[in-house]
């Protein structure tokens, strides 16, 4: 629990930011999604936004945890993390910011209009790294957080203690404050990362257990995304994910026969 209470002595709980911003149960997903409420309202200008990255300044990456989790039962799970960076990106430069609708990553709820393709965490983390980043640096740090993805259990430890201590709900009649089972993806779809949760918990894909998790690994890909953006503003961010020996070993033989980094095995037999 010592993640939860460094959280909580920073003064930054779900409710508090939930109060703060009127994201919580009472807010209609209209008002997120089509920036009627607080947390997506939207500054109208004149003018047209520049081609060049944003600015960027260093964010809290447990404030971003928290929106992400509150803004996936609104609009889904790209919109979620997009929200999370963007809108705290709005509190604290404005500008061009203002002038970006939040409701733009809606589409990739589920994998893309639930096809199941790239998990929509990453979806929306790629589209918030790439405001701010030139290319070369875009490809970076993406790889690096679709890696890190790959190979991590998720929900985190981190999201399942708050969400035990701070009862996050799923809605109003069916509070989920408990700790959930983990699964590792072992690819960056949707469509695996969602089975592989199934497979590891016994819930299925209706049951408010799996829109929860889906929730807390959207809070856990917001943090992740603004920890690497601010170790990329810092100058320190060094890319940490590397392919495994078996997806080098079959990318030696086949590697022109396919693009990606995707672990082979994920889909096809080893040989």
């Amino acid at each position: 629990m010592e993640e939860v209470e460094k959280l909580l002595n920073k003064g930054v709980s779900r409710r508090s930011f939930l109060k703060k911003t009127g994201v919580g149960l009472g807010v209609t997903a209209g008002a997120l999604i089509f920036g009627t409420g607080i947390a997506g309202a939207q500054t109208q200008q004149s003018g047209v936004i520049a081609e060049s990255p944003l600015p960027y300044v260093e964010l809290d990456p447990e404030e971003a945890r928290l929106r992400a989790h509150a803004a996936y039962f609104r609009a889904g799970c790209s919109y979620a993390v997009f929200f999370a960076i963007v809108s705290m990106l709005r509190d604290k430069v404005g500008g061009a910011y203002n002038q970006i609708p939040l409701r733009m990553l809606g589409y990739g709820r589920g994998g893309a209009a639930e096809w199941g393709t790239l998990c929509g965490t990453l979806n929306g983390a790629g589209a918030a790294i790439n405001l701010v980043a030139p290319d070369a640096d875009v490809n970076k740090m993406l790889a690096d957080v679709i890696g890190w993805y790959t190979i991590t259990p998720f929900p985190s430890k981190v999201s399942d203690d708050i969400a035990v201590a701070n009862g996050y709900k799923y809605d109003a009649k069916a509070p989920i404050s408990i700790v959930l089972p983990q699964s590792t993806s072992n690819s960056p779809l949707c469509h695996a990362s969602v089975a592989e949760w199934i497979k590891a918990s016994g819930f299925p894909a209706s049951a408010p257990e799996r829109k929860e998790r889906c929730g807390r690994l959207c809070g856990d890909v917001a943090a992740k995304t603004v920890s690497v953006l601010n170790a990329w503003k810092a100058g320190t961010f060094t890319p940490a994910f590397q392919i495994s020996e078996e997806t080098a070993n079959c990318l030696s033989c086949h590697g022109d026969q396919q693009v990606g980094k995707m672990s082979c095995t994920s889909c096809h037999d080893a040989h």
